[in-house]
């Protein structure tokens, strides 16, 4: 029996080989920004939209790579961002992966684990924290700390990647991903101590424990010196490395971006074609991350690329809203399940459902399998148990339930940046 949803659908992962064949510019970019291909792009290739989504996301809300340059905000302080949400928002995987991240931008170990931060540190740990945890506990003031230390623009570009990784948070903790041992070697040692252990993400063998015997990573002849040593930050080899692999996913990104307006046309687009009204957009002041948003959501919302079907995605998106207490997204996903006609009745046992309810019992197996996984991934963090994914299994197809993971993943994106524009 599988314990994570992960496990349930590892028979169908996509093959790195196949991965490396249509995608290798990105998967080089991520292998140069974290020092490893993370072992979520197989299972975001089992519905293939959700790997565009999270490959539309990263290198624009990070701004890549004019922040490795030093064109943007200090990426440095983006990246502690990124690792703070992580551990707020209790997702191990991504705890490892930004912590990798952050150090190798420029930022102290002191930083990480919280031993000693500048003002300005502090402001972005808060902006993250007060974003990233269930419920959130942001407030205006909040905001006007992180601004009395950077700029508007820069802010925002903190934010992005909070909001980011408000998406990756829940998709990793979610479905379970098994986390890269060469992950946990880079940056166990460094934050064990604080409270961050591999928890669920090490049914593929990765062990934290390991690396106290030397044992991690067997067959590297590196481990031992590895353990003692953090990530190494960015130099003219990475950057060089960086540029050698952009055109190629420039390229894969202007295919899946076509017909994207920047501007705030793209709000228009969405309600025109997709009955979906993304007020987020016209208060981003970035072009980059408006553009990706609203193509993630252009993906998301085609009709022609769903296996779920839109109806269904709705009362999903629904679920996670509710959870969250979101008035924004509640009214979102309500606007989107009328656009595609669900029917009243369908609606109502989907508004408050709950697995074992009566609104449940008023629901097919399928919609109600759905909308369970939905409800048992929507808290922070996620709480999946034997029936959850008992009835995924029986009731889903692996594409449809990593498209549940990718469109509620998506909310929990368009979560923090509500909160963060006052609009929820």
């Amino acid at each position: 029996m599988a314990n994570t949803l992960a496990e349930a659908v590892a028979h169908d992962r996509v093959d790195f080989d196949v991965l490396h064949q249509r995608y290798k510019p990105v998967l080089n970019m991520v292998d140069v920004l974290i020092g490893v291909v993370p072992y979520c792009d197989p299972y975001l290739e089992i519905w293939q939209p959700g790997f565009r989504t999270y490959n539309l996301m990263v290198p624009n809300f990070l701004d890549l790579p004019s922040g490795l340059f030093g064109l943007g905000a200090p990426k440095d302080i983006v990246g502690l961002g990124m690792y703070t949400s992580s551990r707020a928002a209790s997702c191990a995987y991504c705890s490892a992966h930004t912590c990798s991240y952050a150090l190798r931008r420029g930022s102290s170990a002191e930083a990480v684990t919280g031993e000693s931060r500048s003002p300005g540190e502090a402001a972005a740990v808060a902006v993250a924290e007060a974003l990233s945890t269930d419920p959130h506990h942001y407030t205006p003031d909040v905001g006007e700390e992180l601004r009395s230390h950077y700029s508007a623009e820069h802010a925002e570009w903190i934010v992005m990647g909070v909001a980011m990784m408000g998406f990756l948070n829940k998709f990793m903790d979610a479905i379970g991903v098994e986390l890269e041992q060469e992950a946990v070697n880079d940056v166990a040692e460094l934050i064990e101590p604080t409270g961050w252990s591999v928890g669920q993400h090490a049914w593929g063998g990765a062990s934290s424990a390991a690396l106290a015997d030397g044992t991690a990573g067997a067959g590297d002849a590196e481990t031992g010196a590895r353990v003692a040593t953090l990530p190494p930050r960015d130099s003219m080899g990475t950057m060089l490395k960086v540029l050698r692999n952009a055109p190629g996913a420039v390229k894969l990104e202007k295919g899946w971006t076509e017909g994207v307006p920047k501007d705030a046309d793209a709000q228009k687009v969405l309600v025109e074609t997709y009955g979906f009204d993304e007020e987020i957009i016209p208060h981003m002041m970035h072009a980059k991350p408006r553009r990706a948003l609203t193509a993630m959501l252009r993906h998301n919302l085609d009709p022609t690329q769903s296996e779920l079907g839109i109806g269904l995605k709705a009362l999903v998106g629904l679920v996670f809203a509710n959870h969250m207490g979101n008035p924004y997204l509640i009214d979102r996903a309500k606007q989107l399940a009328e656009h595609h006609s669900v029917d009243a009745g369908t609606l109502a046992a989907a508004d408050g459902f709950f697995p074992g309810s009566s609104k449940a019992a008023d629901l097919d197996p399928r919609t109600a399998a759905a909308l369970g996984v939905a409800r048992a991934i929507s808290p922070s963090p996620a709480i999946v148990d034997d029936d959850t994914v008992s009835a995924a299994i029986e009731h889903l197809t692996s594409a449809e339930i990593i498209e549940i993971a990718v469109w509620v993943s998506v909310g929990q994106l368009q979560h923090r940046l509500s909160v963060y524009y006052d609009l929820a």
